[in-house]
């Protein structure tokens, strides 16, 4: 037979044919969780760990091993939470075109911001009572021009793939604005005109690592889904 067995209750499939985890309520637990560590895993808090590593060891270490390790770490297991999330959900109903709601996505656009914001306080906070190498002050400042390319990656694809979806385009340029503002600022307050050679360089390979970090987790969330439960039907 073709029918599926459900073991929770879902909506009706006449009145909701496909179903995301947050109208489930089993599965929103699970779903939320793996929105929250979806934002730890995010390259504006890795940019405000690093900064604070930064200050609080002084060493180029800490601020690059710190944030990779907890980057690593929370998309593995956002990924994790968001397989059982959609667990709950009968295969031929799952809607995976469907956005997480409207005020998940502005809010993320908020907290990526706000990291954003926080760290260029900080960092400029403390370069003001520190004399600092212009390489640290490059490695931010390239940290920040690579998360704003991938930011304005993403703005365009929302432009072209879902025009009519003005809260993700708006959450993407909320987020677009508060990288492009940190990076200027930034650029300006630590380094000026004292660009050298040795500083440009320090500031690609910052942006080609937070790059890198940003393709790595897209890699990880193209990966299919595997059954749990070996290759039988799911319920």
């Amino acid at each position: 037979m073709n029918d599926i067995t459900e073991v929770i209750d879902l909506p009706p499939a006449n009145i909701k044919p496909l179903l995301h985890p947050l109208d489930v309520p089993a599965a929103r637990g699970a779903y939320l969780a793996s929105w929250w560590l979806q934002r730890a895993a995010s390259l504006p808090v890795a940019f405000l760990l690093g900064v604070v590593l930064w200050v609080f060891t002084g060493n180029l270490i800490a601020p690059i091993v710190g944030p990779v390790s907890v980057l690593t770490i929370a998309m593995i297991a956002s990924r994790q939470c968001a397989l059982r999330a959609w667990d709950y959900i009968p295969r031929k109903r799952r809607d995976r075109s469907a956005q997480a709601a409207p005020v998940l996505q502005l809010t993320a656009s908020f907290i990526d911001a706000l990291a954003l914001v926080t760290g260029l306080l900080v960092l400029i906070a403390w370069l003001s009572t520190h004399d600092v190498p212009e390489q640290v002050a490059a490695y931010a400042i390239g940290a920040g021009a690579g998360i704003a390319l991938l930011q304005l990656g993403e703005v365009t694809v929302a432009a072209v793939r879902r025009p009519r979806d003005r809260v993700v385009i708006a959450s993407r340029l909320l987020a677009l604005a508060a990288v492009a503002t940190a990076v200027v600022v930034a650029s300006t307050a630590l380094l000026g005109g004292r660009w050298t050679t040795t500083s440009v360089i320090v500031a690609l390979i910052a942006a080609a690592v937070m790059i890198a970090v940003q393709v790595v987790w897209w890699i990880i969330k193209a990966i299919p889904a595997r059954r749990r439960h070996g290759d039988s039907e799911e319920p």
